[in-house]
């Protein structure tokens, strides 16, 4: 079993690497991007929502207070009034925006990866530099909800996209030191539903089932309970013959709905 850090919630933060992601100079279509996300937020603030946004999220963010549906229309205007971008640019444009203070700049980074995720992944090559722009993503600034709208719209659709390549990197991720991308390998499969690639799913989170990480515990419950709604069987055998090596709550979360 792989030696892992245990990491309280107390402690989490000290799992974010704090290196800046590396960009080149942006172009002007990227500035100009970044002007209008900027303008729409500023424009339609909620300080009292931005308030209590912040204090969910353990004031870990600043936060202009957008709630969903108001944030994703500012946002697909803003697409759709923009020009497309290339590769490099959008690895600039999701860069700079994953450097600002309010989370919603996050988000929107994020919705523009999974819009965007078959340029980033249009050969082996440029998939394998977005994974690892992907990575830094995952490693700064992170959160449980940046995890988990990422990972699975992004990490995930290139693991089915080039499994040969991009699979045993997340085998890598499973038995790294950093808490979150050891959450993202775990909950890659998400969106595989009966493709999901079991024997790998329950090897995961039996490598990770020791855990005392709240994050991680709740990781296991949730990708075994989606799994669990296209093979009932194999997922309540692997719970039942593994209950001692799995923590309750994963074992809760897993069979919630069994």
């Amino acid at each position: 079993m792989p030696k892992v850090k245990h990491l309280k919630r107390s402690a989490i933060t000290a799992a974010v690497d704090s290196k800046p992601i590396k960009h080149s100079k942006p172009s002007s279509r990227v500035l100009e991007i970044l002007r209008k996300v900027r303008r729409e937020y500023q424009a339609n603030r909620d300080p009292t929502y931005a308030a209590w946004s912040k204090k969910y999220m353990r004031n870990k963010f600043e936060f202009f207070g957008l709630k969903f549906p108001k944030r994703r229309a500012l946002d697909k205007q803003v697409i759709s009034s923009s020009p497309i971008l290339d590769v490099e640019d959008i690895y600039d444009l999701v860069g700079l925006l994953w450097q600002q203070e309010e989370r919603e700049f996050h988000y929107f980074a994020i919705d523009y990866a999974v819009k965007f995720r078959d340029v980033l992944s249009c050969d082996v090559a440029t998939c394998l530099r977005s994974v690892e722009c992907g990575r830094q993503l995952l490693i700064t600034n992170s959160w449980w909800d940046s995890i988990d709208l990422f990972t699975p719209k992004v990490i995930g659709y290139f693991g089915s996209k080039y499994p040969k390549e991009v699979i045993p990197i997340l085998d890598q991720w499973i038995k790294d030191d950093n808490m979150w991308l050891r959450r993202s390998a775990i909950l890659h499969q998400l969106n595989y539903n009966e493709n999901t690639d079991k024997e790998r799913l329950f090897r995961y989170c039996l490598l990770t089932g020791h855990e005392d990480e709240f994050f991680i515990q709740r990781a296991i419950g949730w990708a075994l309970r989606n799994y669990l709604r296209y093979n009932r069987k194999d997922v309540k055998e692997f719970v039942k013959k593994n209950e001692a090596k799995l923590s309750p709550l994963s074992v809760k979360e897993a069979l919630k709905h069994a």
